[in-house]
């Protein structure tokens, strides 16, 4: 029996966008590639829908982007650009069509977490967005180095880099081979060096404080940035974003024993409003590797229809 995946996907530009984009890069609902999806969907054009419950979402946000702002009608001539300055939406459009047949379980797999993400996001229940969020970090976090070294053609330059990975901190728990990923593949971009804030978007002074200090509580000292704005803005460094994530995990999905400090659900009025401050900027943070990757392997394709041109 076939497995029926969950959601829906279909178009949301507008026509005059339609009239511009080489077809590869438009939604039709039957043989989308599975990462075409992905980027359509985190960069906020697309509309899903949740095929049990006929919930349809037009996902605006664009996770590309700090600010979340959308390109909307933009979409491709701005979009391309976050590859390299010089590209374009047709050397997107042939890039995705010669990766369509690789990874596909893979990529669908990531798809279906970031949809579920977006329709529990959609309900309010920012908790349980997290959890797919969460898996959606396990998919990736051994699979990225492997996608971004699978299209290289210097062997000598994948092994030094495979190398380096492998002898990152051993130290550094669940998440060390892919902080030592996110350092390599930033090594020479000001991206390693920035932070990522968490901005306390709460009524009083009161509540902001005692989600800042919760949320403090679970960061090693290296973990914030100088930028930091005590209550309002928690400042994390962009490599240390996914320990914190997992560390809320840890605390209050698995609450650790011997000693860690857990989240108490007890001592807060509404768990979903802690999830809903950090849920977006977590999802940035992924989408922002995610493009990393993806631009290495479109860029190295281009190079080598260049070779062999």
């Amino acid at each position: 029996m076939a497995e029926i995946f969950p959601f829906e996907y279909s178009e949301s530009f507008p026509d005059r966008t339609l009239a511009r984009i080489p077809e590869n890069l438009k939604i039709n609902g039957r043989n989308d590639s599975k990462l075409l999806l992905i980027l359509r969907l985190l960069s906020g054009s697309l509309i899903l829908e949740h095929k049990s419950s006929s919930k349809k979402i037009t996902q605006k946000s664009n996770y590309f982007s700090a600010d979340l702002k959308a390109y909307s009608q933009y979409w491709d001539s701005k979009f391309p650009k976050l590859i390299a300055e010089e590209y374009t939406a047709q050397q997107l459009s042939t890039f995705l069509e010669s990766t369509n047949p690789t990874n596909r379980k893979f990529y669908n797999n990531i798809l279906s977490e970031l949809s579920y993400f977006f329709y529990y996001q959609n309900k309010g229940v920012h908790s349980t967005a997290f959890v797919f969020l969460y898996r959606a970090l396990e998919h990736v976090s051994y699979a990225f180095p492997l996608i971004y070294v699978s299209k290289a053609n210097d062997f000598s330059k994948t092994y030094r880099f495979l190398k380096d990975l492998m002898s990152g901190d051993k130290s550094a728990g669940e998440l060390g081979f892919f902080k030592s990923f996110i350092k390599t593949i930033y090594e020479d971009d000001s991206i390693y060096e920035s932070s990522v804030d968490f901005h306390m978007l709460l009524e009083t002074e009161s509540e902001q404080s005692k989600m800042f200090n919760l949320l403090e509580s679970l960061c090693k000292g290296n973990m914030i940035a100088d930028s930091t704005d005590k209550p309002r803005v928690l400042s994390i460094k962009y490599p240390e974003v996914g320990s914190l994530l997992i560390t809320i995990r840890n605390r209050f999905f698995h609450f650790m024993n011997g000693g860690a400090r857990n989240i108490e659900s007890s001592t807060i009025g509404d768990i979903d409003l802690l999830f809903s401050l950090v849920n977006k900027n977590f999802l940035y943070w992924l989408s922002t590797i995610l493009l990393a990757v993806v631009s290495h392997n479109a860029l190295d394709f281009e190079s080598t229809k260049s070779r062999i041109a």
